[in-house]
């Protein structure tokens, strides 16, 4: 049976799929469940902070949470058979740690799944991830203490994925959405188009994300008219990520590279680290698109998306291995077989203590929540990109470049060399360090309102 026609209700959708929350405080808790009884006691009890993607008015809730659940999370807090799970994709029941996934996410050395979650846990182990957010730290405090709470209550185990054993993943406090790299994030997202009452509902972009509509090409599912399908219908996978970032050697780099060229560009030693971090994300720190400001950050551009790079072949303006444009090339010209060009729904959150205040050496980076209605072709496709530039033919055959930001160094002969064009036939070149280092993966099911009360009432 085909899936059934559009537009979803954003009653039944889970709220972070639908915008990214402003709230200041959040914190992402992890938990294991012992059985359908259990999971079932946990989330009703969290069923009064769910936030649906329903507009909430002019007052934001004080507090409120999201939830997502692994395939072992499902498996334990669900009656779906394993002919009901066969349905799902490949991708969501092998995991991230699977030899399938990591030919695209490349998580290797420091970053091997065999080390995630501080080795305090497999990620097998890892059943539901709840996502809390709230106004102020009192609100914090409250909705956090509610659901560890709710988990002791039913039975259910928090787990603790940092090192130590006990502490939880808390959003650092940072000004206007700035992350620890000192970057402005969030202002590139695909346009989902929700429906609004009286006007035509266009599917094109909401279908590639929400699971259980026509009109994707990326065929988001399972879908039908069966217990997984029925089941899944109206959610949207999530491949949550936690990324440790080497702030300190970030500003090595720049310090490293900025006397060479302020030298060949005429600019002090600091406009020099300024223009080598803008190249190498492709924005400036305040946000500010290359293609758009390619001289200097400009306060009118901060949230400028309305350009692209068809008419920057040569990387003149963005250099072409830039973060921003691997991640989303925009009009830039792809090879056929990875075409469409795919786009996620990031909703990435900085912890950590902020670089310059306490310990240099202490643990901090990106919590990232990123959003697809297909593992493999979204997440996936565009992470394999990050780490082998090899989907355009604006990149030189026989050269693995990387993305200048994300990729793994060690991928096998990667070229680790960072060109940034700055006349014609006349580069500078850098060698790209690793800044990043995978913590945890969990690929999870962000379940409909519907499914989650589901859960709670044993009826699934």
């Amino acid at each position: 049976m085909s899936a059934a026609p559009g537009p979803p209700s954003p009653s039944n959708v889970q709220g972070l799929i639908m915008r990214g929350y402003t709230h200041r405080y959040s914190t992402h808790m992890l938990f294991k469940f012992p059985g359908r009884a259990a999971a079932a006691a946990f989330m009703t009890s969290l069923l009064p902070y769910l936030r649906s993607a329903a507009d909430w008015g002019k007052s934001k809730p004080r507090m409120m949470l999201n939830a997502g659940f692994t395939v072992s999370g499902l498996q334990a807090a669900t009656a779906l058979t394993l002919d009901d799970f066969a349905q799902f994709p490949a991708v969501f029941r092998a995991g991230p740690d699977s030899q399938d996934s990591q030919q695209s996410l490349f998580d290797l050395e420091d970053s091997a799944p065999n080390l995630w979650w501080a080795k305090n846990f497999t990620t097998a182990d890892l059943h539901c991830v709840v996502h809390t957010y709230a106004l102020d730290a009192e609100a914090m405090e409250t909705i956090v203490s509610h659901v560890a709470g709710a988990a002791k209550s039913a039975g259910v185990t928090e787990l603790f994925g940092t090192k130590g054993g006990k502490t939880r993943l808390v959003q650092a406090q940072f000004p206007d959405g700035l992350i620890q790299f000192g970057y402005r994030d969030g202002i590139s997202e695909p346009d989902l188009k929700w429906p609004v009452a009286g006007k035509p509902f266009d599917a094109s972009t909401l279908n590639n994300f929400v699971i259980g509509y026509d009109g994707s090409p990326f065929q988001p599912g399972p879908t039908g008219d069966n217990a997984a399908g029925r089941f899944a219908k109206d959610g949207c996978y999530n491949a949550f990520r936690i990324l440790s970032q080497d702030v300190a050697g970030f500003e090595r780099f720049l310090d490293q590279n900025a006397p060479a060229v302020a030298a060949a560009l005429g600019k002090s030693k600091a406009e020099a680290r300024e223009w080598i971090a803008a190249k190498v994300m492709g924005r400036w720190r305040n946000g500010s698109p290359l293609e758009l400001s390619p001289d200097a950050p400009i306060d009118a551009t901060r949230n400028a998306n309305n350009f692209g790079y068809d008419g920057d072949r040569d990387g003149m303006r963005c250099p072409i291995s830039a973060h921003a444009r691997v991640s989303n090339p925009r009009d830039e010209q792809v090879d056929k077989n990875d075409q469409p060009v795919p786009r996620l729904i990031r909703r990435g959150m900085p912890y950590g203590p902020p670089f310059g205040s306490g310990d240099p050496d202490a643990d901090r980076g990106l919590i990232g929540l990123f959003l697809c209605g297909a593992l493999d072709g979204q997440f996936e496709l565009i992470y394999g990109w990050m780490n082998t530039n090899n989907f355009s033919q604006l990149f030189r055959p026989g050269f693995n470049t990387q993305d200048a930001v994300v990729g793994n160094r060690n991928v096998d002969q990667a070229d680790l060399s960072f060109v940034m064009p700055i006349a014609k036939g006349k580069d500078i070149k850098v060698a790209l360090p690793q800044f990043l280092t995978t913590r945890g993966t969990a690929y999870c099911l962000l379940p409909s309102i519907a499914s989650l009360k589901a859960i709670a009432a044993q009826a699934v």
